[in-house]
């Protein structure tokens, strides 16, 4: 009886000598395909809009808000009026933490304005975190890429 305790009790130090960690899934993004039940991203003020239409431009009007908010209009001189229309790329990952990608400018903005692109990047650092986009189906988060227009208009 003795032997068979001391075997027990050596089992059962080596058997629970295994660290066991939560592992992370993994799943390529070719898997990964936008579903009409899936969330886009979203700000709080516009989650509560039940008609997914409504609540895109919701989020949509308010995120350029913030970003319009953002640029120091200070620091902006031009030399002709402008009234034109930049093609914004943001990349929101599954934190909520927006980034600038790129932008799509015209020559007469970025003859008047040449560090446009520094200054946005300034304004779109500043954002805060917002409701990152959510596949149902798999019950996570995902980074998401949004192309939003700019418009900008002098006097």
């Amino acid at each position: 009886m003795k032997l068979i305790n001391l075997f027990l009790l050596i089992f059962l130090i080596l058997g629970c000598k295994e660290n066991y960690t939560q592992k992370k899934i993994e799943i390529p993004p070719s898997v990964i395909k936008w579903n009409v039940n899936d969330e886009p991203p979203s700000i709080k003020l516009c989650d509560e809009i039940s008609s997914e239409s409504e609540r895109n431009i919701c989020f949509q009007q308010k995120l350029l808000r913030l970003i319009y908010d953002n640029i120091d209009f200070s620091e902006i001189t031009v030399e002709k009026k402008l009234n034109d229309t930049l093609i914004l790329s943001l990349l929101i990952d599954q934190y909520g933490k927006i980034s600038f990608l790129n932008t799509s400018i015209s020559f007469q903005i970025k003859s008047q304005i040449p560090l446009i692109d520094t200054i946005l990047k300034k304004a779109i650092s500043e954002l805060p975190i917002i409701l990152p986009a959510t596949k149902t189906n798999i019950g996570i988060q995902v980074s998401s890429r949004l192309e939003l227009p700019l418009i900008l208009t002098t006097n």
